[in-house]
């Protein structure tokens, strides 16, 4: 079984020694959310990637259960 992550990436370079840029990359990480929602571009923002460091167990519940439901 290959496992892997469903994730958002999306992220900004910040100086965490600087409250405000730290404050205005939140914000702007924010904004870009939601207007992939408002604009339905929220979907091309999720990615597949392999995770080999992942482990079955992190596999949360909502995940598996009545997975017989979803065979084709």
């Amino acid at each position: 079984m290959r496992l892997g992550r469903v994730q958002i990436s999306h992220s900004y370079v910040v100086n965490l020694d600087n409250e405000d840029m730290v404050e205005h990359a939140r914000d702007a990480l924010y904004e870009d959310l939601m207007n992939a929602v408002k604009f339905d571009e929220l979907h091309s923002n999720i990615e597949v990637v392999e995770d080999p460091d992942a482990t079955e167990t992190e596999i949360p519940d909502f995940l598996t259960e009545n997975i017989e439901d979803w065979a084709d």
